[in-house]
């Protein structure tokens, strides 16, 4: 009986650091931190970034954990929601960058002129798979 009060945080305690150090290393192999700080021109902020990725993090576990709730009402979830959607659009483009997929295809099928609209139908998906699972469900 005792050795469950001691396996389960053992074994919740584990499976975070895990889960932690994958995305630690996702962000770092996909340099996405440094890449939008040389985009943007503001690399003497790195630490700022750095900074606000572990505090959203931080506050993301100790909400899921405890079940604290923050009514900032439907206009802050908007907008919160468009950042999150931005950081993930800019993860999923890093991760096919690193993996050298669109420069490859582009390649084999001979698509050089089309580079444009193929970046413009991808947004446009992204976009309206979003809508349609906002809407239906």
């Amino acid at each position: 009986m005792k050795i469950k009060y001691i396996a389960v945080p053992l074994v919740g305690f584990s499976n975070g650091i895990i889960v932690g150090s994958g995305i630690v290393a996702l962000l770092t192999l996909l340099d996405i931190v440094p890449r939008l700080a040389q985009l943007t021109g503001t690399y003497r902020e790195i630490k700022i970034y750095e900074n606000i990725i572990i505090a959203g993090a931080v506050f993301a576990a100790i909400t899921t954990l405890t079940g604290l709730s923050v009514d900032l009402g439907k206009f802050t979830v908007i907008i919160v929601g468009f950042f999150i959607g931005i950081f993930v659009g800019l993860l999923a483009s890093a991760l096919a960058e690193v993996l050298n997929v669109m420069p490859i295809l582009i390649r084999r099928f001979r698509l050089e002129g089309y580079v444009s609209y193929i970046v413009y139908s991808l947004i446009a998906g992204k976009v309206l798979g979003s809508l349609l699972n906002w809407i239906l469900y």
